[in-house]
């Protein structure tokens, strides 16, 4: 999965599931995290080797619970401001391994940026961003990949 945010929320519920996906159906896989803006998290994620834990508070079938649980499926996190890490991102949008691309950009990354351009290292919106790599996809003429729109907005995929 190449998912765009590395934000507490896709950590601890998107890459939770996929976590639990490999534990418990022999899923497999791994995800490929992009920072969204250039100052973020990837140098800290990097140094923890994508490893982090998660706390599970609350209930579960009527029963308190209070869990942790190491999340071991994120292999990477890349800063695409950094041009040898944009053209990573772009080798792993064309892996026949990927399956998946998630986003939770916030309200202010699924915006239309008519200054964002193919040319541009990278683009400066999220949505040109992502159209760059499914065009490198497309060109590498690989399948179709599940979008999974995680930004807390009305019809999140529609505007993406």
């Amino acid at each position: 999965m190449l998912q765009f945010g590395e934000g507490n929320f896709l950590r601890a519920f998107v890459d939770y599931w996929f976590d639990m996906s490999n534990e418990l159906v022999g899923w497999n896989g791994k995800v490929a995290l992009v920072q969204p803006i250039a100052p973020g998290l990837a140098d800290l994620i990097n140094e923890q080797e994508g490893l982090y834990t998660l706390y599970l508070r609350g209930s579960e079938n009527g029963e308190k619970i209070n869990r942790k649980r190491v999340i071991s499926v994120c292999d990477a996190c890349y800063n695409p401001y950094v041009a040898s890490d944009w053209e990573k991102i772009k080798e792993i949008a064309k892996s026949d391994d990927l399956e998946y691309i998630a986003s939770n950009t916030t309200e202010a990354g699924i915006v239309y940026d008519p200054e964002s351009t193919f040319d541009q290292l990278p683009p400066n919106s999220f949505p040109a961003k992502l159209t760059v790599l499914l065009y490198e996809r497309f060109k590498a003429g690989k399948k179709g990949v599940v979008i999974l729109s995680c930004e807390l907005i009305d019809a999140n995929g529609k505007e993406l």
